[in-house]
């Protein structure tokens, strides 16, 4: 569910926090600088076939004088990984908005700022660490170990990482084709503790998730007690299209999840901070009330669907959530959908990665910026693409709040956008959403979002 933002992970001063990423990146030119003279090592079999989920693969071979591996005489090895999101945000309500929600005003920050590292231990092993430092504190993201490879009996995750839920939540922010995920993503459940296994069947096209995890009521989901859960869940997925990488694709999609609250509330949409520039990992809007609902379980239900056509792409999901009052009132039945589509100006479409079933990277063709990765193409404009998505979300089936009044709301939103890729790695990122939320105590309201976005990572 939605993340609690009380924020109880470790404070660092945020002078710090805006330093790091800059220290740890002079740390990295200066190991280098000691082994560029080094002989660099080939990607193992291990390497090539551990995909987390939408992390870009590693390129096999490192261009003379940048190591990105460092690889010790007993076989492990240590990658640095790490991102930077910057947004700026601005709003225009209607009165009948300003009035139900406040004023939003604009905004200019961080929405991450990750920094991490990964790479091969002993016996078939990989780790993965990473932690965000948006917010002002150290937050962990993926902290895992995986054993196995998927299409060879499935790889064991052991850890703190995403779990096998909605396509879009699983699609990584340095591809994902919009600043922010859709509405309806506040009933995807995020990252969480468990242990999973990720099957894949090589030459089918197919892969089988299935999992065991604790939801925390914080963001490094450590706490237990008042709005935690344990859960149950389980993906599949097939592509009975794909051909060239992606270029020609079909997928579908089936999601289930059995949760059980600990104390015998759940919470949706537990409100961040900032109500434009949150740093969760699941998208939490402003317009959107907080919900507690008294229940013992929950279930949640996801349907996907996903073409593309080489330079032309369309993905849309359902999601449902079905949730027994446990003080015998009615069954609370929560869903929503989104419609998406896209098309690549300069020929380029999106990479589809067939161990974890999500869609990846896009190779820019002609990139304006050269680095490791585009050494050998040509010089151009970089990759141009424009979006456009519809979600609606369906909360009106709710129970009275506190006061009795009712608290529901149907939340329909267009987003439409633009795409700047300058390379593989840096892009600049432009939305427009006009949202118009239909609050059961004042009726509809409308509100423009306007956001821009830089995105690095490496």
């Amino acid at each position: 569910m939605g993340r609690q933002l009380r924020q109880r992970a470790w404070r660092v001063p945020r002078a710090l926090v805006l330093r790091l990423p800059l220290v740890c990146l002079l740390i990295a030119a200066l190991a280098c600088a000691l082994v560029a003279n080094e002989p660099f090592q080939q990607k193992t079999a291990s390497q090539i076939y551990f995909e987390t989920l939408g992390a870009l693969p590693v390129p096999a071979e490192d261009p003379p004088g940048f190591p990105r591996e460092w690889k010790c005489e007993s076989g492990r090895t240590f990658q640095l990984r790490g991102r930077i999101d910057f947004d700026s945000i601005w709003t225009a309500q209607s009165a009948g908005s300003q009035a139900t929600y406040g004023d939003l005003g604009d905004v200019a920050g961080l929405r991450r700022a990750r920094i991490g590292a990964q790479g091969d231990l002993l016996d078939g092993r990989r780790y993965e660490c990473e932690i965000d430092m948006a917010s002002g504190m150290v937050v962990p993201q993926d902290v895992f170990i995986g054993s196995g490879l998927p299409d060879e009996g499935g790889e064991r995750r052991y850890g703190h990482f995403r779990e096998p839920f909605s396509l879009e939540g699983n699609t990584s922010a340095n591809y994902f084709m919009f600043l922010e995920r859709s509405p309806v993503n506040d009933l995807d459940p995020a990252r969480a503790w468990g242990i999973c296994l990720f099957r894949a069947y090589d030459g089918a096209h197919r892969t089988f998730a299935l999992g065991a995890f604790h939801n925390g009521n914080d963001d490094a989901d450590f706490d237990a007690g008042n709005n935690a859960s344990a859960a149950i869940t389980g993906r599949i997925t097939a592509a009975p299209v794909l051909e060239n990488g992606g270029a020609k694709l079909l997928h579908l999609g089936f999601v289930f999840s059995e949760r059980f609250a600990e104390t015998g509330t759940f919470t949706i949409n537990q409100r961040p901070t900032s109500p434009l520039l949150d740093t969760s990992n699941s998208t939490l809007s402003p317009f959107i009330p907080e919900i507690e609902i008294e229940a013992v379980f929950q279930q949640l239900f996801n349907l996907q669907l996903a073409t593309c056509d080489d330079a032309f792409w369309t993905q849309s999901e359902w999601y449902g959530s079905i949730i027994p009052e446990s003080s015998g009132g009615d069954t609370v039945f929560l869903r929503g959908f989104y419609v998406s589509c896209g098309y690549f100006l300069t020929g380029e479409h999106r990479a589809y990665q067939q161990n974890t079933g999500v869609l990846g990277p896009v190779s820019v063709a002609r990139p304006l910026l050269h680095g490791a990765e585009s050494r050998d193409k040509s010089h151009g404009w970089g990759a141009w693409e424009l979006t456009a998505r519809f979600a609606y979300l369906n909360y009106f089936d709710l129970p009275p709040g506190p006061a009795g009044t009712n608290v529901g709301i149907r939340f329909p939103q267009a987003t439409f956008g633009v795409n700047w890729m300058l390379s593989d790695r840096v892009r600049l990122m432009f939305n427009y959403n006009y949202a118009t939320p239909d609050e059961a105590n004042v009726g509809t309201t409308e509100a423009s979002v306007y956001a821009m976005r830089l995105n690095v990572f490496w």
